[in-house]
């Protein structure tokens, strides 16, 4: 049927070409931020493209494949499966994006998924890149929660082609040069909607959760217009400057809370908001970055023809190699370096 052809195409001609068609639209992107003058570094982006990279790595397929086998391996559903018609699609599409809002709202105010989150929001530039600083974790938790449309009976191809739809509207979110397209503002999440997400200003402040429907943020009081002009970034800056540190810090103070403010409270201090946390960034590895132009032209080359070849070998072993070459690929665009010795925990 159309949808089962669709979601084929879509994971075996497309998906492969997804990393290099991003990184073509940003480049253009690029273009016109300098020609405008618009704020954009060569370290935030290094940042940002090999946070997305290493999600990318980790979550090779993952939401396609971990769905598609819970549905096969466990008899999930406790409804009989809905028939594949256009209707039944649209339903579909509809109910991720509520879970899809959900799962952001949850991000921002449970801390243990907030330490997933953050790396998303810690850019004070706002760019295509953004889209890019993600944490793989994340795929997980949205995998499982995906897998709750398969529960009640929305067939699992559906689920899979909704879920790659829902990513893909949400790239144009993340640039400066479209504010809004009148009328269909009044339903979609627009640009202008998101900038207001990814603003540290007080008012803006966990503000415009939805994905493709700014519908449910209207709907349960989370919906702000972009009135202010927006502070990008985190409440407060952080020190890392390395995707890796940057995404383990959190869950590092986190752990400690056990320790500082004893297990009852450590335990409680998973599920409330992040406002409730001690305001450090302590470090987790001992190391620094320090990119350059080459280093990240070199290491994106890398990644893309090794990432290529990488969602194509069956063989176990030639995967672990490519994997490690992307992997590398990834430390060489962050520019991480050994430990300074200056380094301090």
């Amino acid at each position: 049927n159309f949808s089962a052809k669709l979601m084929s195409i879509m994971s075996a001609e497309f998906i492969p070409y997804l990393v290099p068609i991003g990184l073509l639209i940003f480049l253009l992107e690029v273009y016109f931020l300098k020609k405008k003058g618009m704020k954009i570094t060569l370290e935030q982006t290094a940042i940002n493209i090999s946070l997305g990279f290493l999600e990318r790595l980790l979550g090779l397929y993952l939401t396609e494949r971990s769905i598609v086998l819970l549905n096969n391996s466990i008899d999930i559903a406790l409804f009989e499966t809905l028939p594949q018609t256009w209707w039944v699609l649209i339903i579909t599409f509809i109910a991720l994006d509520l879970i899809w809002y959900i799962f952001h709202l949850a991000g921002h105010r449970v801390s243990i998924m907030w330490g997933i989150h953050l790396v998303h929001h810690h850019s004070e530039e706002f760019n295509l890149s953004v889209n890019f600083a993600l944490s793989p974790l994340g795929f997980i938790l949205r995998s499982v929660m995906y897998c709750i449309l398969v529960v009640f009976g929305l067939p699992v191809e559906y689920v899979i082609l909704s879920s790659y739809l829902n990513a893909f509207y949400q790239y144009y979110l993340h640039t400066q040069f479209i504010k809004t397209i009148p009328v269909l503002e009044k339903f979609l999440v627009m640009p202008a909607h998101h900038q207001v997400h990814h603003g540290s200003n007080e008012e803006y402040l966990d503000k415009n959760f939805g994905g493709v429907f700014i519908i449910w943020d209207r709907l349960f009081g989370t919906y702000e217009p972009l009135v202010k002009p927006v502070r990008y970034g985190l409440t407060t800056t952080l020190p890392h400057r390395d995707f890796i540190n940057l995404q383990l810090f959190y869950f590092k103070k986190l752990l400690s809370n056990f320790r500082t403010r004893g297990f009852r409270n450590g335990f409680r201090l998973l599920f409330v908001g992040p406002e409730h946390q001690s305001s450090e960034t302590p470090n987790v590895i001992p190391i620094k970055a320090s990119t350059s132009r080459v280093k990240l032209a070199l290491g994106i080359i890398i990644y893309v023809i090794a990432y290529q070849t990488l969602i194509q070998i069956n063989d176990l072993r030639w995967f672990a190699l490519v994997f490690a070459l992307n992997f590398m690929a990834i430390l060489l665009i962050n520019g991480i370096q050994n430990k300074p010795s200056s380094f301090e925990e």
